[in-house]
């Protein structure tokens, strides 16, 4: 088996690291719904003195749920690419082909399904985290919320690059080689 070089791990992991971490500090008392809630407050009600408290309290529940889906989906995006990316460094000086002409060289439903399940069980564990927090809660929503965000793009993911593997091997046509000349 061809192990991947330290050097490839780190070039290719160190952004879902960092994410991790990202999304580690946003599981703390600094991030709860009540902190957020009120600098959201204090930004809004300085452009407009008469805000409803309660429209505030819908915008930042819609906002916290956004960051939780963009959170999650980010996530996934970055362990697809970094396995991507990983399997590239191993296997690109042994193919007989160029690297990235075919769709298994972009995506692969193994590296998609790893890329949800870790976003998953990270899901979990920072809602069980946020149990042991006083100020924040921990809700099964979430973790069902952050999978959805996994999973659609994960779905783009393939749809893109199964577009772009098409785009690629188009023929030339001959319209487009009279523009050229």
């Amino acid at each position: 088996m061809l192990a991947p070089s330290r050097q490839s791990l780190l070039r290719n992991w160190w952004p879902v690291v960092f994410w991790l971490g990202v999304i580690r500090a946003e599981s703390t008392d600094t991030a709860s719904a009540a902190n957020t809630g009120a600098l959201l407050y204090k930004v809004i009600a300085t452009i407009a003195p008469h805000v409803e408290p309660t429209s505030v309290e819908l915008l930042n529940l819609v906002l916290r749920k956004m960051g939780h889906f963009i959170g999650y989906g980010m996530l996934s995006a970055l362990v697809l690419l970094a396995l991507r990316n990983t399997n590239r460094d191993r296997l690109r000086k042994l193919l007989p082909r160029p690297w990235g002409i075919y769709l298994r060289d972009y995506w692969r439903a193994e590296w998609a399904l790893l890329s949800v399940l870790l976003t998953l069980v990270t899901a979990a564990f920072d809602e069980v985290h946020q149990t042991f927090i006083p100020s924040r809660t921990g809700c099964w929503q979430d973790v069902v919320l952050d999978t959805c965000a996994a999973v659609i793009v994960q779905v783009l993911i393939y749809l893109f690059s199964s577009r772009a593997i098409r785009q690629k091997r188009m023929p030339v046509t001959q319209t487009e080689l009279s523009s050229t000349s």
